[in-house]
């Protein structure tokens, strides 16, 4: 096994793919204490500490798998992850889900094995951001209106969106348009409605 994963993927196919993954290897992540699920919806520099400290304590039983799936990854995180991923303790595996693999820094993408992981056909945030690349200017806005009335999480959307428009062959103009407002969205100071109100005018 190598010491760390870049799972690009949807969260629930990442996990999926460790479950098949480690199962062969006789490894069972179901009520062992050797496995760490991070799931935060922020995982900053505090998280990436408290994981740092978790993977420096020895095994119980065998290996220690980490399985890191948040909803935003920040920067300052992913530089404090980097001496743990690169000089990981014995018997030390980690996993980070991410849906859009540019989002993670070369640096830290350097020290990972990156797998990519199907996506479910169901997901949600896949379908809604299929619905918003189909609609005209004026339902992307009324689309808009609603996504942010019910507080959802624009960043995932925008992984999706983005994935999309690489899977469509979009214009390399668009995926810069959509990459750009991403790279934004995890400052707790954007405004989701203003990034999705620019996208629904930008976007063809």
């Amino acid at each position: 096994m190598h010491h760390a994963y870049l799972l690009v993927g949807s969260p629930e196919a990442a996990e999926e793919h460790l479950q098949a993954f480690l199962a062969p290897q006789g490894i069972t992540l179901t009520g062992s204490p050797d496995f760490f699920v991070w799931k935060e919806a922020l995982f900053g520099i505090d998280e990436a500490r408290a994981l740092s400290v978790a993977a420096a304590r020895k095994a119980f039983v065998n290996k220690k798998i980490f399985f890191i799936a948040p909803e935003k990854l920040t920067h300052e995180a992913q530089n404090a992850l980097l001496k743990t991923f690169e000089d990981p303790y014995p018997d030390t595996h980690f996993f980070l889900s991410v849906r859009e693999e540019a989002l993670v820094l070369p640096t830290l993408r350097s020290r990972m094995q990156t797998v990519h992981v199907k996506s479910s056909a169901s997901d949600t945030k896949e379908n809604e951001a299929e619905k918003f690349l189909s609609l005209s200017i004026a339902d992307r806005l009324a689309f808009t209106k609603k996504f942010v009335d019910q507080e959802k999480n624009v960043s995932l959307f925008l992984d999706r969106l983005l994935l999309l428009s690489r899977e469509n062959k979009l214009p390399t103009e668009t995926v810069k348009k959509i990459y750009n407002v991403r790279q934004v969205s995890d400052d707790r100071s954007t405004s989701a409605r203003l990034i999705l109100e620019h996208l629904a005018v930008v976007l063809p």
